[in-house]
Formats: structure tokens, C-alpha cells, sequence
């Protein structure tokens, strides 16, 4: 499977689910439940596309170490950065945001299992 395959498929997959997500929580929770965990699935999906094109480059050899490692820090402060702006404006319920950051790992590891066979 080619890598940009996979990523578009993940990405595919894992907006359904956040979609799904989003009007359960806007159900349960409001419109401040809806945009807790739109933001975290935005945020949570935003990051694993950049780190999927991160470790494409490194894969290909594109950049050197201390330039990665540069990007990389970038990632983490971008995403924390995120996620401070969304708790601190008080406009996401927490717990809905979490719950947002939490849609993309099953879809990736069942996309895996399927795959693999398994």
C-alpha cells in the first residue's frame, strides 16, 4: 500500500467518524459539546496528516536530521497550541474535545487489522 493511500483513506474515515462524533456530542452535550469534539477531531487529524507527511520526507530523504527535528517541534508546538486556544476560550466542553482526539486512533489501528488480515 502506498503511503498516500493509506493517509487518504485514514483521512476518509476518520471525518465520517468525527461527523458521527460531533452530532452524538451535539445531542449529549450542545453546541458546546458539537464543537468540542469537531475541534479535537480537527486537531487530532491535522496532526497525523502532518506527521504522515513528515516521516514521507524522511522516508524519501529529503531533510537533514536537525531539520526534522526542528518540524517536529513545530508539530507538538502547533498542536498544543491548538488545543490551549480551544480549552481556554471556554466555547468546546473538555470532555468533548477529548473525546474529538479520540476518534482517530481506533480508525487507524482497525484500518490496520484490516489490512493485515487480522
Amino acid at each position: 500500500m502506498i503511503v498516500a493511500e493509506l493517509v487518504s483513506r485514514v483521512t476518509l474515515l476518520t471525518l465520517l467518524a468525527i461527523l458521527t462524533v460531533t452530532v452524538a456530542a451535539g445531542v449529549v452535550a450542545g453546541i458546546t459539546g458539537a464543537a468540542g469534539a469537531a475541534a479535537g477531531g480537527a486537531i487530532a487529524l491535522l496532526n497525523f496528516r502532518w506527521l504522515a507527511r513528515g516521516a514521507t520526507s524522511a522516508l524519501r530523504g529529503g531533510r537533514g536530521r536537525s531539520l526534522g527535528l526542528v518540524a517536529v517541534g513545530l508539530r507538538y508546538l502547533a498542536t498544543f497550541g491548538a488545543l490551549a486556544l480551544v480549552l481556554s476560550t471556554g466555547w468546546a466542553h473538555p470532555l468533548a474535545v477529548v473525546v474529538g482526539l479520540s476518534v482517530l486512533p481506533p480508525v487507524l489501528i482497525a484500518h490496520g487489522l484490516e489490512r493485515s488480515g487480522g
